[in-house]
């Protein structure tokens, strides 16, 4: 069955149901708004506990690249967004962008690489308050998301370039003296159990204090006798006397314990702690951010192993960060320098964003970077953007001649020149973008942890087109889809003979759709206490290239169907929620080799609450 049959198996039941319930007002937070000029929150205010009866006392801004910024070249999910996506991992939530296919080795507890634009892993940059964060441990050349978990993270930001996806997490931060709880526990299938908590405490002199827990511990559905476990602590402390000047510490320590899969084994084991240590500190000229603003950040990162793995040594990455900022209501000028270890032993990146006229938005940065064994990178990117009304055209071109991973010392750096347009109407009623992205060929590193695909193989220059749609029907029903695929090169030969449009783990046809209902219709309540949510998708690809194996053979990488179910009500700062993942059984796995359980299930609460 195609991909738009199997939309319409999926549509018609919800469609129904929706029907079937007495029309209504209420909030859509199912996906994240992209941002333009001026940043917009995601979702209208209420969702989250609110505070206008209590002190507000400063907090320092979110670490994330200021504007301006033409149209969709930037997500931002807020809290709102993320307590109401059904999300546990970050890579969960950059599966609202056209193109990402999430590298999924099994269920919870699994490894959650992010592919991108044919370039693997080397898609992702990641950010932990303004600070990038190494790749450590086993897998030394791309950060798992999934070892990154939402229950203290306040916002995400990614940037959307033509091959990149850089993301910016921002760490929980409280801004009135009313301390502030977070609970959460769920189960599930496989002997599944989730547990977080979060509690916060800010004091009338501008002294806060942030402490958060996370434990996860499932079978992991991939075989007798083994299981996978993380247990992530955080605390931050951070004193804001003023929106001016302001200083923060805080510690992330997740620990793991993952079983190998397989004899060979098919996913590898892991077994460590790893350890984030941040200082920063800010002084501004003015309180609504404009002006001049200088930060500074101190940060180390650590892998240390167990007796398990004795084969992996110990890794510290230790780096010293300067940024300093002039920004105007209509233009912004950045200038960042660093020095670190092995990694990026220094870097000097510089940004600037301008709106020369109405509705004309110029934005680009330039990066330079020193690596060990006297190695060096650049990296520029520009973008135009023109909007009028609900109109928008944007086009950008990205410069890369850089290495893809820095701490391996075979790699060699690689040149491309990328560029993209995109045309968009934004109303109410109806939004939606249609781009072209040209792409040149490279050649990714496959994913360490993932020995059951050995390598990746090269991908020729190709264009790309993505295209995202949103119908709001009601303020209660929408419609989300996005689809991206390869129409001129890119092709890469099967033994049958046939050829595929693809790069490895890069579907040649992807798409998603989902159809959302969420309104307060239970009037019993006090309005805005209530509200429920009901959100059905399906996420299709056709078949493709999953890789090479020993022998240089490609690994064919089977077109599936996956359906997803998320359940959502709330009664003031109580939520329930309950996940329903492959929902229609599919037996293809997201990577060729490994398997994916079907119709498995997350349930839980969430508590929030002001002390």
């Amino acid at each position: 069955m195609t991909p738009f049959g199997s939309a319409l198996r999926l549509v018609a039941p919800i469609c129904l149901l929706v029907a079937a319930s007495a029309p209504a007002i209420g909030q859509d937070t199912t996906l994240v708004r992209p941002d333009s000029v001026a940043a917009r929150p995601d979702s209208v205010a209420g969702d989250s506990l609110p505070a206008p009866r209590y002190l507000i006392v400063p907090t320092a801004e979110p670490e994330v690249p200021s504007g301006p910024l033409p149209a969709r070249t930037r997500y931002s999910f807020t809290r709102d967004s993320i307590l109401w996506a059904g999300s546990l991992t970050v890579a969960d939530l950059l599966r609202a962008i056209p193109g990402v296919y999430v590298v999924r080795a099994g269920f919870h507890g699994q490894p959650e690489y992010v592919a991108y634009a044919g370039r693997g892993g080397a898609a992702i940059e990641l950010y932990w308050d303004g600070v990038e964060l190494p790749p450590l441990g086993p897998d030394s050349l791309f950060n798992d998301l999934s070892s990154y978990r939402l229950s203290y993270i306040q916002r995400v930001d990614v940037e959307v370039l033509p091959t990149t996806l850089r993301v910016f997490l921002v760490s929980e931060r409280h801004n009135n003296v009313t301390p502030y709880t977070y609970l959460r526990v769920a189960r599930g299938d496989f002997n599944t159990a989730a547990y977080a908590g979060i509690f916060q405490k800010r004091w009338r002199n501008g002294l806060g204090l942030n402490l958060a827990g996370d434990f996860l511990g499932t079978d992991g559905a991939s075989g007798s006798g083994r299981s996978d476990q993380t247990f992530d602590i955080w605390a931050r402390l951070d004193w804001t006397p003023s929106s001016r000047t302001g200083a923060s510490y805080q510690i992330r320590r997740q620990r793991h314990d993952r079983d190998p899969v397989g004899d060979a084994p098919d996913v590898s084991e892991r077994f460590g702690v790893r350890t984030d240590y941040l200082l920063a500190f800010f002084a501004g000229t003015r309180d609504d951010g404009l002006g001049l603003r200088a930060e500074g950040t101190i940060s180390s990162s650590s892998w240390k192993s167990d007796s398990i793995t004795p084969d992996v040594p110990d890794q510290r990455v230790r780096q010293a960060q300067v940024r300093v900022r002039y920004m105007e209501p209509t233009w912004k000028a950045e200038l960042t320098g660093r020095l670190g270890e092995s990694w990026v032993t220094s870097e000097v990146l510089a940004r600037l964003g301008w709106v020369p006229l109405p509705g004309v938005v110029v934005s680009g940065d330039a990066r330079w970077r020193r690596h060990d064994l006297d190695r060096t990178s650049l990296m520029g990117y520009a973008t135009l953007g023109l909007s009028r009304g609900p109109i928008s055209l944007v086009g950008g071109v990205q410069y890369t001649d850089g290495h893809q991973a820095p701490l391996l010392a075979t790699d060699s750096a690689q040149k491309t020149v990328d560029a993209m347009i995109r045309a968009g109407l934004s109303t109410f009623l109806l939004s939606g973008h249609v781009g072209m992205v040209r792409r040149e060929g490279f050649r990714p590193y496959a994913f360490p942890e993932l020995p059951v695909i050995p390598a990746f193989d090269s991908v020729s220059s190709a264009t790309y087109i993505e295209v995202d749609l949103k119908i709001r029907t009601s303020r209660a029903l929408s419609f989300d889809a996005w689809y991206s695929a390869p129409v001129r090169g890119g092709r890469v030969d099967l033994p049958a003979g046939s050829q595929l449009q693809a790069a490895d783990l890069q579907p040649p046809t992807h798409g998603r759709f989902q159809i959302t209902f969420q309104s307060q219709f239970w009037r019993t309540f006090r309005s805005g206490s209530f509200d429920f949510k009901i959100r059905a998708a399906l996420e299709s690809w056709s078949t493709g290239i999953g890789g090479v194996d020993a022998e240089g053979e490609p690994i064919v990488h089977a077109g599936a169907s996956f359906y997803e179910l998320f359940v959502q009500v709330r009664l003031s700062g109580f939520k329930f929620f309950w996940d329903l993942r492959n929902a229609y059984n599919s037996p293809d796995p997201y990577v060729p080799g490994l398997t994916y359980p079907r119709s498995v299930q997350v349930y839980g609460v969430r508590w929030e609450f002001n002390n």
